[in-house]
């Protein structure tokens, strides 16, 4: 299940690997498409029935959402005892920009904060590190220069994406302990234990 499913770009990978995958998509205009795709959506999770998804994934969304601690209460209610959950979001506050308040971000995470939101609802965590550590070091020069959300254009995202992301991925295998641009959280909602 795609927890926060946009136009649906990583479902789409997904569902073209043999996957099936159901959406969580508020926005009505987004969910329409995801629906005219074919994709079983859902405008929010509690219309899911409790223990019935073997795996969630939520890629930049909970920086989002204001309420996390809820929402990642009613995620874990949703998840089969066993089932696991993928979070990625933005990392470090001392990251934030005028980008983050243009497109509605309350917070970036950290490995502390992203073990302490799913710890607390009782997931057990398989890993949890940092992506994109030269992302870390672009974002940091552009937030140190203080430039506007506005100097961030196509092109720019797209020579990063081509030219310094591949080689990026290969450092987090060094770096992704201390830092990076984004974090993520593998965890599973424990087994019930029979009495």
């Amino acid at each position: 299940m795609d927890f926060g499913a946009g136009i649906g770009t990583f479902s789409k990978r997904l569902r073209m690997a043999g996957y099936q995958v159901k959406c969580i998509e508020p926005d009505l205009v987004q969910r329409e498409r995801l629906e005219e795709q074919g994709f079983d959506t859902f405008a929010n999770i509690t219309s899911v029935p409790d223990n019935s998804v073997s795996f969630i994934f939520s890629l930049n969304v909970f920086e989002h959402i204001e309420h996390d601690t809820i929402a990642i209460r009613e995620v874990h209610q949703k998840l089969k005892p066993g089932g696991a959950l993928l979070i990625y979001v933005p990392a470090f506050e001392c990251l934030r920009t005028s980008l983050d308040e243009k497109v509605c971000h309350y917070r970036r995470y950290t490995k502390t904060t992203l073990r302490r939101l799913v710890e607390q609802e009782g997931f057990a965590i398989e890993h949890v590190r940092y992506a994109d550590c030269l992302g870390f070091i672009a974002a940091l020069v552009f937030r140190l220069f203080n430039r506007s959300a506005s100097t961030v254009t196509a092109t720019a995202i797209s020579v990063y994406d081509r030219w310094l992301f591949p080689p990026s991925r290969v450092l987090d295998k060094l770096f992704g302990r201390w830092f990076g641009k984004n974090v993520y959280v593998l965890c599973k909602r424990l087994l019930l234990l029979a009495l």
